[in-house]
């Protein structure tokens, strides 16, 4: 825990220390926080039947919280190792006793982390977009005050977090550049979504879909996690980083 807890201090401290990673992660925030209300107003401005449209938009508006985190993990979990890799550091950490498993543990738990604050923090701005937007009393807490929607933003939102910090992690150990990194880590979104594209399963969000639905993806997280602290082995990323 001790060799854990000293990864995580590195990696923290890089994070808040690299501009890049702070710009993505508030343009992310910022974009997905703000658009929602914008597309509400252009839709109450388009006629009558455009108002009817605005009742299914607050669960929709989930889906950009959502993408505000998968965004921001597949940018910050390649880069965590490619910005080792360009500086030859990533050599040196390999050099030090550090466990394996700190070493990536340290990395998936800060990108994982990073995506699913940049979740919350996009439905805080969410909410507070609409209701000053609104303009009448009360407090609206939009898709929050369903359950459906606490359990997208709250459960399911840090567990595709961490699926796409294990699979970011390793795909930066084989793809040399920043964009072919985040490409194919975002196809890993696409791998998720390939049984709704095909039709294999249907989405409705009833509670009880949802609960089995983040059964399935929890299941699905754990075995890519466990996967990706079996592969991390030194002697495997002296081969890639050779190549």
């Amino acid at each position: 825990m001790r060799d854990l807890g000293t990864m995580l201090w590195k990696e923290t401290a890089e994070f808040i220390g690299n501009r890049r990673f702070l710009r993505v992660f508030f343009i992310a925030v910022l974009i997905m926080g703000l658009l929602p209300e914008f597309q509400k107003h252009g839709i109450e401005s388009s006629g009558g039947h455009g108002r009817g449209a605005v009742d299914i938009l607050p669960m929709l508006d989930l889906a950009y919280a959502l993408l505000a985190s998968v965004i921001v993990v597949a940018q910050t979990a390649p880069d965590l190792v490619l910005r080792e890799r360009s500086g030859g550091t990533l050599e040196y950490l390999l050099a030090t006793r550090m466990p394996d498993g700190a070493i990536f543990g340290g990395k998936i738990i800060l990108a994982a982390g990073v995506g699913y604050l940049s979740g919350l923090v996009t439905v805080a701005v969410q909410m507070i977009a609409a209701n000053l937007g609104r303009g009448g009393p009360g407090w609206s807490w939009i898709y929050l005050a369903l359950p459906q929607g606490r359990l997208i933003a709250l459960l399911l939102t840090p567990l595709l977090a961490a699926y796409l910090a294990t699979v970011g992690t390793f795909v930066a150990l084989r793809v040399g550049d920043q964009r072919g990194a985040y490409l194919v880590t975002m196809l890993g979104v696409g791998v998720l979504a390939l049984p709704f594209l095909l039709h294999l399963t249907a989405i409705r969000l009833t509670m009880s879909w949802l609960w089995r639905a983040t059964g399935v993806l929890a299941v699905v997280v754990a075995a890519v996690v466990a996967l990706g602290f079996r592969m991390f082995r030194r002697e495997m990323l002296v081969l890639y980083l050779q190549e």
